[in-house]
Parts: C-alpha cells; structure tokens; sequence
C-alpha cells in the first residue's frame, strides 16, 4: 500500500506541473482522471466496508489444560462486484496462542465465502481473548484502508490440572493417645509426620522400636491425623517482569502446585485456609473437597497484576492471626526479604513450607540467592521444594 500510495502521489504531482506548465485539454483530462480514480476508489472501499458479512465460532468456552478447541471464522461477499483487499487479525497474536493464530489477508470475488479453522492447544490456565480482533478493507487502487473494529468478542477459560500428591509433609499436633484416639480412624497409618517422646497413655503399637533401641529413650511415631492437621495456603499473586509469554507459563506453574497441594489437603479432610492479596487481604476457607470447586474456579481466574511482595502478605497475615499451623508459602519470587520473614514464622512456632517456582529454564538467568536459601531452610526446619518449569508437579511434591 505504501507504494501505491508513492506512486500515486508521484502522479498527482506530475499531472499537476503539467496543467501549470502547459494547460489545455489534456493535462486537464489527465489532473480530473487521477482526481476521479481516487474518489471512486475510496468510495468502492466504503462500500465495501458497510457490505461485507463475517461470522465466528468457538466449539469450547471452558477447558482444562492441556484440551484443544476449534475456532472457525468466515468472512463472506454477498455482492456481485470483487472485494480486492480484506485483512483479518485475531485476538491472541499477543498472548500464548501467538503461533497458534496468523494474521489473514485475502481477496473475495462476488457471491464468495472465505472460511479459516484453527485448533487450539490451551497449554497453560487463564482467561483468553478469542476471535476476530479487527478487520480492514481496501480499495481497487490499494491506497486507502478502512478498519472495522470487532465488538462480538469469545473468552475461554483454561482451568489448571488437577495433580494427584501421592503425600505431602504437612506436621501435625503433638497430642497424647489418650487426647486422640477418638479421631485415629482419619489417621494415615502409611504418613509419619514426627517422631516424639512417649507420653503416659500412647499406644505400643506406636513405639518406633528402632530408634528407640538407638537411643534408649522411648520414642513414639506420630502419625498424619486429618483432626489434628491444618494448613494455611499463602499464595503470590505478585507480578513478574517477564514478557506475556513467560510470565503466562510461570503463573501456570504457581496455581497447578497451589491446586495441588489444595487438593491433597481437602480430598485428606485437612481444612485449610487460602491467603492471597488482590487489591486487599483475602482468607478463604475451605474444609473438604464440597469447598474445592469454588477455590478451583477462583484459581483458574484470577490475574497476577499485585505490586505487593508475598513477605508483607505472610507478615500481615501472621500479625492478624496467633493459631500456629502448618504455613504453606507458594511463590516465584524468592529473596532473603521473604527469607526472613519464613525464618520469624518458623521459630514463632509455624511448621513452615516453602514451594518455590523457579523461572530460571525460561529466563536462562541462575537465581544464586534463592538457591542458597533453599539449601539452607531445612537447617531451620522448612521444607523447601524447588520446581523448575520442566518439572512433574507430582513427583516433586510427593518427594
């Protein structure tokens, strides 16, 4: 279109130096010409513009990671006269579809139809834009473009996979046979949370005789009891500094591990409460897997566009609520800032456990000060799992 346009205007010119220079009959006929072109080739376009029809089609509005949807489109040519020029863009080119979808140009010849299908592989959760984003007609000359913004917009919502945890290492109370053996049939006999020193009215069956032959003290396996464990899931909804593409696969990881871990502890009769800011400090609670849809749908949802570190929402947290329980922190943004807020919870007397997401594999950037600090909270006491975005959320958790 651009040297069309030179062209044209290079014309325009000449014709308009001839009539000045020479005058008479034809330079005025060649001036009015080119004059002529212009206004019937715009007009040709606006015609276009008011009389072309198009329709899409999404098969699928809400999916599950990993599941494809079609989506089709058409544009059609209801009149007896060529449509020269018609450019198609999509919504998605700007996201993680954007080599699913290509920007489409073409022509139409009268009583025509022109129809494009796509299957997409939803690979990572979210909210997605989808469908004709804008559509521009052109002339006969290729020196004019009208664009027809598209307001009949599709959204499809991707939920995060639901990972099965084999176990997970959540700490349970320290409680005496005799204060829980109304409640031992919801204990996972295969889960050893701790081991203990033996209290007047604890089973034999419970004694771990190994180590207490080591020892020579009596020492009592405690297990995992779903009336005894609780947990408080701390979320970090803070933004990343990478482009759409990395920042999507990133955030995808964070809410497949927080689903998870979510899942473990209400399909286990674990109540647990999930902590999060968006705009404010929320606390849902949930008690069994009848709560677990909710929290699902909310985490299919929900957009990582907060400025506020995950250390000020533990720290907010913990000042609001005294109940030691089992703090499971799950973020991508891991400092010696949040480091020190983990290191007062664990030794005011929280089970702490730390997943970090790391974005080293997409940003190709070694993450030295949340390596070390992973190393070192085991020393203290915190479980600290690292996922690397090619790892199986499963296998890590469940180690």
């Amino acid at each position: 279109m651009r040297l069309n346009r030179i062209l044209y205007i290079s014309l325009f010119i000449l014709s308009l130096l001839f009539l000045y220079t020479y005058g008479g009959k034809v330079p005025y006929m060649l001036f009015n010409t080119l004059l002529t072109m212009l206004a019937v080739s715009f007009l040709y376009a606006l015609v276009v513009y008011l009389r072309f029809t198009c329709k899409q089609e999404l098969d699928k509005k809400i999916v599950t990671k990993g599941d494809k949807v079609n989506f089709i489109f058409s544009v059609n040519n209801e009149d007896k006269f060529l449509y020269p020029f018609i450019k198609v863009t999509l919504y998605g080119d700007d996201t993680i579809f954007s080599h699913q979808f290509q920007t489409k140009c073409f022509s139409l010849a009268p009583g025509k139809e022109k129809a494009y299908s796509f299957q997409l592989e939803c690979k990572y959760r979210g909210i997605y834009e989808m469908g004709i984003k804008s559509i521009e007609v052109g002339d006969l000359l290729g020196l004019f473009r009208l664009k027809y913004d598209y307001t009949e917009n599709r959204y499809i919502t991707v939920y995060p996979r639901i990972v099965p945890l084999e176990r997970f290492r959540l700490k349970s109370s320290l409680l005496s046979e005799t204060q829980t053996n109304l409640s031992s049939h919801n204990e996972d006999m295969a889960a050893i949370s701790d081991i203990r020193d033996y209290i007047l009215g604890d089973s034999i069956k419970k004694i771990h005789w190994k180590l207490t032959a080591k020892t020579g003290e009596l020492l009592v396996k405690n297990f995992q009891s779903t009336s005894e464990t609780s947990a408080v899931v701390i979320l970090d909804l803070k933004q990343n500094p990478y482009n759409v593409e990395i920042n999507t696969i990133l955030e995808d990881k964070v809410i497949e591990a927080a689903v998870s871990v979510i899942y473990y502890c209400l399909s286990n009769w674990i109540p647990l409460n999930l902590v999060y800011f968006k705009d404010s400090l929320v606390n849902l609670e949930a008690k069994n897997l009848f709560d677990f849809e909710y929290i699902y749908t909310l985490l299919a949802q929900v957009s990582f566009s907060e400025t506020v570190d995950v250390k000020d929402v533990l720290n907010v947290y913990l000042t609001e609520n005294i109940t030691r329980t089992n703090l499971i922190i799950i973020t991508s943004n891991l400092n010696y800032d949040l480091f020190e807020e983990i290191y007062k919870s664990r030794f005011s007397g929280y089970e702490v456990i730390l997943i970090y997401v790391s974005p080293g594999d997409l940003t190709g950037i070694e993450n030295i000060e949340a390596d070390n600090i992973t190393a070192y909270l085991p020393k203290i006491g915190v479980d600290a799992y690292k996922i690397n975005i090619n790892d199986d959320v499963g296998s890590v958790l469940s180690s």
